[in-house]
C-alpha cells in the first residue's frame, strides 16, 4: 500500500500543490474504481492545527484502518495549515508578558467587585475580595508555581448558568474609580510598555500595521497601543494618561461583566483571558490565520482544472455518468476539515446534484450559521450522519495553551477567532445543552441544526462514551479524534457496517 502515492492529494490555497495535480487524482480515482467500487471511497479532511508532515502522518496512519479494516478506499485530503505554529507562539510569549499578567490581574480584580450579587461568585455585587491574595495567586498561577488558579477566578458558576437580573456598571464612572486604585505593580507594567514605545527618548509611532510590535517589551496591538497612549498634536511621542489607561481597563472589565450578565461567558478566568486578548492583543491572537484557512477550503471548490474540490467533484461526477461509480462515499472531517466538507457539499450541489454522501464530524470547528445554510440548500445530499465531539465538562477541561487558555481550541475558536463572541460552534455541546440561553427566537440557527441532529438516529457522540459499536469515543483533547482508537474504531465500524 504506497500511501502518499495512491491516496494523497496535497493543495495549497484550494490549488494543486507542485507534487500533485489534476491527473494525479485522475490516476487515484480510477485505480480506486478499478480495485473494487464497492468498497466505497472515504475521503478525510484533516484538522487546520497541523503542517504538511503532520497531515501526511496522519494519513500514513488511517490508511490501513479505513482500507483493511472499514473496506473502503481512503483519499486524503493534505492542505496548508500549518500557519498556526505562529499563532502558539504569540500565545505563548504573551503568557509569559508581565504587562498581559498585571492586565489580567487587574480586570480580574474589578469583575469580581462588579459582578451582579446572582452571579454566585465570591466578591460579586461588590463584595469584599482579597485584592493581596488574588494577586499573590495570580503570580503563583502565572510563573507555575502552583497548578491550581486562584479560587475566586476558578468557579465554574457562571460557564454554565443561566441570565443574570443584574446590570453592568457605568464605564466612566468605573474608569475613575479604577483610575484611584492603580497599584504600583500594574503601574510599572505599563510604563515598561510605554517606554519600549520610545526607547532612549526616540519617538517610534505605535500604529505600525497589522502584525507588528507596537512595543519592545510587548506584543500588544498597536490599536490598543493607541488607546492607551495619547498622541501629543505638537510631538510625535506618546503620553501617558493614567486616565486613558483605566479607561481601558474599564472596557474590558465592562465586556466581561456583560458576557457574564447574558449568560455568554466561557467561565470566569478564560472570560477574563479572552477580553483580554481581544482588547490589547487583537493582531496576534490569530483571526486573520482563522479567516484565511477558512478561505482556503473554500477556494478549493472555485470553477478550474487546478483547484483540488473542484476537480475531484467533476472527475467523480464523470465517472458515474460512465456507470462508474462508488457505492457509497464518506466524509470525514476533523475541526477545520467539517469546514471542508460543508463547502464540498455546496460544491456538490451543482455540480453533482442527487448524489449523497454520508458525513461524518469530528470536533467540528463549523459555526451554526453556516452549517444550518448547508442544511437549508443541501439537507438531501446527506444520507446519513454522526458527529464525535467532547461533552462541555471534557471541553472545559481540555487546556489548549498551559497557563494562558484552560479551556479547548472549540472554544477558543468561539471566543476569539469568529467575528461574534461565544460564536456558536458545532462542535461544542454547550450550545445544544443551554437551551434557556440559545433560544430559536435568538439563535434560529442552532435551532436549525438542533432539529437536524434530532432528525438523524443517534446523531451525536459526546466523549467520553462507550456505547454500542459505532457510537463510542473517549477522546479527552480536541486533537485525540483522529488517533483516539475508540473513536477510530467507531469510525471503522461505521464504514464496514453502516450508522
Amino acid at each position: 500500500m504506497d500511501i502518499q502515492h495512491d491516496h494523497v492529494i496535497h493543495l495549497e490555497n484550494g490549488r494543486f500543490a507542485s507534487d500533485s495535480s489534476r491527473a494525479e487524482l485522475n490516476r487515484i480515482l480510477s485505480n480506486a474504481l478499478d480495485a473494487n467500487p464497492g468498497k466505497g471511497l472515504v475521503l478525510h479532511f484533516h484538522g487546520g492545527l497541523v503542517n504538511e508532515d503532520a497531515a501526511r502522518g496522519i494519513a500514513d496512519r488511517l490508511a490501513p484502518r479505513y482500507a483493511d479494516d472499514g473496506g473502503a478506499y481512503p483519499l486524503f485530503f493534505v492542505w496548508e495549515s500549518g500557519v498556526w505554529e505562529t499563532i502558539w507562539n504569540n500565545l505563548d510569549d504573551i503568557r509569559k508578558e508581565r504587562f498581559f499578567q498585571e492586565l489580567v490581574k487587574k480586570v480580574g480584580e474589578w469583575v469580581l467587585k462588579k459582578l451582579p450579587s446572582d452571579i454566585g461568585v465570591r466578591g460579586a455585587g461588590g463584595g469584599p475580595i482579597d485584592e493581596r491574595k488574588l494577586r499573590r495567586d495570580f503570580d503563583a498561577w502565572f510563573s507555575g508555581a502552583s497548578a491550581e488558579l486562584p479560587d475566586q477566578v476558578a468557579e465554574d458558576r457562571t460557564a454554565s448558568g443561566g441570565r443574570s437580573k443584574g446590570s453592568a456598571p457605568d464605564e466612566r464612572r468605573l474608569a475613575e474609580q479604577i483610575e484611584a486604585a492603580l497599584d504600583r505593580d500594574f503601574k510599572s507594567a505599563v510604563e515598561a510598555v510605554y517606554n519600549g514605545l520610545n526607547p532612549k527618548g526616540e519617538d517610534r509611532p505605535a500604529t505600525r500595521g497589522v502584525g507588528t510590535e507596537a512595543s519592545a517589551e510587548s506584543l500588544i496591538s498597536p490599536e490598543a497601543a493607541d488607546e492607551m497612549f495619547d498622541r501629543s498634536p505638537a510631538k510625535t511621542r506618546g503620553v501617558l494618561s493614567w486616565g486613558k489607561v483605566a479607561a481601558f481597563v474599564a472596557k474590558v472589565v465592562v465586556a466581561c461583566i456583560e458576557r457574564f450578565i447574558s449568560g455568554r461567558s466561557h467561565g470566569i478566568y478564560p472570560t477574563l483571558v479572552e477580553e483580554v486578548l481581544r482588547a490589547a492583543y487583537g493582531d496576534k491572537i490569530g483571526s486573520i490565520i482563522w479567516d484565511s484557512m477558512k478561505k482556503d477550503t473554500a477556494d478549493a471548490f472555485e470553477a478550474g482544472t487546478e483547484t483540488g474540490g473542484y476537480a475531484l467533484l467533476d472527475e467523480l461526477r464523470k465517472q458515474a455518468e460512465q456507470g462508474r461509480r462508488f457505492a457509497k462515499i464518506t466524509l470525514i472531517g476533523h475541526s477545520t476539515g467539517a469546514i471542508y466538507i460543508v463547502n464540498f457539499l455546496a460544491a456538490a450541489a451543482s455540480q453533482w446534484p442527487g448524489q449523497q454522501f454520508d458525513v461524518l464530524f469530528l470536533a467540528p470547528a463549523v459555526t451554526h450559521g453556516d452549517f444550518a445554510k448547508a442544511l437549508k440548500q443541501q439537507r438531501d445530499a446527506i444520507a446519513h450522519f454522526r458527529m464525535f465531539g467532547m461533552n462541555d465538562a471534557v471541553e472545559r477541561r481540555d487546556q489548549m495553551v498551559k497557563i494562558l487558555y484552560t479551556r479547548s481550541l472549540l472554544y477558543f475558536v468561539s471566543g476569539l477567532l469568529e467575528p461574534e463572541v461565544d460564536m456558536p460552534i458545532v462542535g461544542m455541546e454547550r450550545y445544544l445543552k443551554e437551551a434557556a440561553i440559545f433560544t430559536p427566537e435568538g439563535f434560529p440557527h442552532v435551532a436549525d441544526v438542533a432539529e437536524f441532529l434530532d432528525e438523524e438516529a443517534d446523531s451525536k457522540v459526546w466523549s467520553v462514551a462507550l456505547a454500542a459499536a459505532g457510537k463510542s469515543s473517549r477522546a479527552q483533547a480536541h486533537g485525540d479524534f483522529d488517533n483516539d482508537d475508540i473513536t477510530l474504531d467507531s469510525l471503522v465500524h461505521i464504514l464496514r457496517s453502516g450508522f
